[in-house]
């Protein structure tokens, strides 16, 4: 089964049980960490400097938070949160590499309640219509449904997050997500938009615009 499958067609699954102190209880990928850098390779953006909606930040990016999202079956999702308002997410299958991308955030939209961040979540054409207008460019949806017109619901998962130095638990957060992508001929390559509802508690909840792209292991430096 895909990732997209697992992450955007499947029911999310219980987050995965911490060790006592609250430690990552499981290996990162590729050798990243928190209090680690990485370099994402942003040499395509002077390829076709009008091309793209939004550029991924440039130099060695510091890791101050990494955050882990069980899908089952042995699929997991690592985010790794970067310095610059941006961060890099690594698909893992059986802790095998099986995809990446780097996302920059472009918006964040505070609804004035819990309400009007509910009905967002359960209503707006960005999380769920089939075709969405974002930064004067139109988005397909990415995220597999059965009908390829309708608005389907957004898909939900739980994300644990992890800071300091050691490592430890520093708290979690509820994902209602739809991402879109869309081609980019002058590159030939596809851009993505993951618009997600993010809920982390009675009072603290927002929605976010990340853009981003597919990246490999060449186009990382790890530090």
């Amino acid at each position: 089964m895909s990732f997209f499958s697992k992450l955007f067609g499947q029911p999310q699954p219980p987050a995965a049980a911490t060790s006592g102190t609250g430690a990552i209880g499981h290996t990162l990928p590729l050798g990243l960490r928190v209090g680690g850098q990485v370099e994402i390779d942003t040499t395509l953006y002077r390829m076709a400097p009008e091309a793209m909606t939004a550029e991924l930040p440039g130099g060695h990016q510091g890791i101050p938070c990494y955050g882990h999202v069980n899908l089952g079956d042995g699929y997991s999702l690592h985010r790794f949160y970067l310095d610059d308002d941006a961060f890099l997410q690594v698909t893992t299958v059986g802790g095998d590499l099986e995809a990446m991308k780097a996302f920059v955030y472009c918006e964040t939209v505070n609804p004035p309640s819990k309400q009007a961040f509910q009905e967002f979540v359960m209503q707006h054409p960005h999380l769920g219509a089939a075709q969405i207008d974002y930064a004067g460019k139109r988005w397909e949806r990415a995220t597999q449904s059965t009908d390829d017109a309708a608005r389907i619901p957004p898909i939900a998962y739980d994300e644990v997050l992890y800071r300091y130095q050691p490592p430890r638990r520093d708290g979690d957060l509820t994902h209602y997500a739809m991402l879109y992508s869309r081609d980019v001929p002058e590159l030939q390559r596809e851009e993505f938009l993951l618009v997600t509802g993010e809920d982390s508690g009675p009072n603290e909840f927002c929605v976010t615009y990340a853009v981003g792209i597919d990246v490999t292991v060449a186009d990382l430096d790890i530090t």
